[in-house]
């Protein structure tokens, strides 16, 4: 009986002017916390390793100004190796979930391939039985591109598409090995000789990455480039029996895959 009491006296209470005024003026909940926003704009520098592989396919040959049977052959190499080097660039987040920006980077690798082929179809490869042979031996000592940048942003996270243009410094040499009897079906003239060059092929990259800010102006990221420097020819003349000219030649496409995972360093 006592209980029911105060109840109704707790709800008459209530329901006068007075405590319905201080309950009004009771502040309002506070609203819950908002996540920072995370602004990708500014200048960046950073570091990236990882591997690449390369493709190189073409056609190699042994010519020659007296008769000479064409003796053309397809090769085709993949190798892969060790990547790393440097990048910068510069973001602009141009909307809420927008990411546009330029990057260059430059990498050392170290990937090649050699391999050796006949002057003629009656010569051995990799063997002197009187027609001698070529040795071809390339290397690719870095990798460089030129890129624009457009991602959205999704959280810490920024996912873009890449591309624009790509530099390669490729070094070839060329040997042929005709010490026995000379090089080819005609020649009987000795030759050893070998002549290296150094070519910087351009092309294009294309490729996609994954970014992710996770503390302060610090991110990382994963990233795939393709990098296409197109067709390159190497050749060495020499001189055979009565004057005439041999030349061994190695003319084919350079493209490399790039694997890499790096960090950025974002100065906003």
């Amino acid at each position: 009986m006592h209980k029911l009491i105060r109840l109704a006296a707790g709800i008459v209470l209530m329901a006068t002017p007075e405590v319905a005024a201080d309950l009004a003026k009771a502040p309002p909940p506070r609203p819950a916390p908002v996540a920072p926003v995370i602004n990708w704009t500014g200048f960046y520098v950073g570091g990236n390793l990882g591997g690449v592989v390369e493709n190189a396919s073409g056609t190699s040959n042994f010519t020659d100004t007296t008769p000479n049977p064409p003796n053309p052959q397809s090769n085709s190499f993949t190798n892969t190796s060790f990547l790393g080097g440097v990048q910068a660039g510069y973001n602009w987040q141009f909307a809420p979930l927008w990411v546009a920006g330029i990057e260059a980077d430059w990498d050392w690798t170290n990937t090649g391939y050699n391999f050796c082929r006949q002057t003629s179809v009656s010569s051995v490869a990799c063997s002197d039985n009187g027609f001698g042979f070529e040795t071809i031996n390339s290397k690719t000592d870095w990798l460089a591109t030129l890129r624009g940048r457009l991602g959205v942003t999704w959280g810490n996270w920024l996912f873009y598409g890449t591309g624009g243009a790509a530099w390669g410094r490729i070094n070839t040499t060329l040997s042929l090995n005709c010490t026995a009897l000379g090089c080819g079906e005609s020649s009987i003239a000795a030759v050893s000789a070998s002549s290296s060059a150094g070519t910087t092929a351009a092309g294009w990259v294309a490729g996609l990455g994954a970014e992710w800010m996770f503390a302060g102006n610090w991110s990382v990221r994963a990233e795939w480039l393709h990098v296409d420097l197109g067709s390159i020819n190497d050749s060495l003349p020499t001189v055979g029996s009565g004057g005439t000219i041999q030349t061994a030649v190695w003319s084919r496409t350079e493209k490399f895959d790039e694997f890499r995972a790096g960090f950025n360093y974002l100065f906003r």
